[in-house]
């Protein structure tokens, strides 16, 4: 739960957050967004507790603070009882960051081809991608806020790639040191 700054962003390691990755058969796909109240493509979108991070046609994460991944699981299979789904908690295996400040966007910009401007990324946006050459899943939670989604291992990479960049981008601009 360190935190860090560059370049006028903060960076956080959210920790104890509740992931569980749902995929479901393609052709129980609507079944499944209805019965559970899934994100459309290319969103987000609250269901009390729960976050639906669309990833695929077929494909959401499952993310929460407060509820746990077992009860997410349970929820999961009662709802998609008799189709063909897999939901699997995988809290253990992601890093998950939230960069907040006005250049959040900029420094994230310098690691992807993602438009990750206000009005093409807006909050609620979901995209996978990659950031700084590591599979990344980002959710665009404001106009100053993007959570970062990356396999655990990657985390002190991604960490210090980000640190990195903002001193990179603040020298460039004229804005640091």
């Amino acid at each position: 739960m360190a935190e860090s700054q560059a370049f006028d962003v903060h960076i956080e390691r959210l920790e104890g957050r509740s992931v569980v990755s749902l995929r479901v058969a393609r052709t129980s796909a609507d079944t499944a967004r209805r019965s559970l109240q899934l994100a459309p493509p290319l969103t987000a979108m609250e269901n009390g507790a729960v976050v639906s991070l669309w990833l695929g046609p077929d494909r959401w994460l499952l993310v929460s603070e407060g509820v746990p991944a077992d009860r997410i699981v349970a929820r999961c299979e009662e709802a998609l009882a008799g189709t063909v789904h897999s939901a699997v908690d995988q809290s253990a295996a992601f890093a998950v960051f939230r960069l907040t400040g006005s250049r959040t966007r900029s420094v994230l910009a310098a690691g992807c081809g993602v438009d990750l401007r206000p009005h093409s990324f807006a909050a609620g946006a979901v995209c996978r991608c990659r950031l700084a050459l590591v599979a990344a899943v980002l959710v665009a939670v404001d106009a100053d806020a993007i959570e970062v989604y990356v396999d655990r291992s990657h985390g002190d990479y991604l960490r210090k790639w980000l640190n990195d960049s903002g001193r990179t981008l603040a020298l460039a601009t004229g804005a640091g040191p």
